[in-house]
């Protein structure tokens, strides 16, 4: 399940190797490498995070 950010869909290959938060910026690495997203505001950050670590689970 792809995740739409600022009008930009995040699409994931799984496994996730790592994930690293700060503040409103998330960076994390799957199989295609790391991804760079930098979110509007630590709620959206939180959802982000939520969706990211249920796909994640996944596997």
């Amino acid at each position: 399940m792809p995740y739409l950010i600022n009008g930009k869909m995040i699409h994931l290959l799984l496994p996730i190797h790592s994930i690293s938060v700060n503040k409103c910026k998330v960076v994390f690495s799957d199989k295609r490498g790391k991804k760079h997203i930098q979110l509007q505001d630590p709620m959206e950050t939180k959802h982000f995070l939520n969706w990211l670590l249920t796909e994640a689970s996944r596997t």
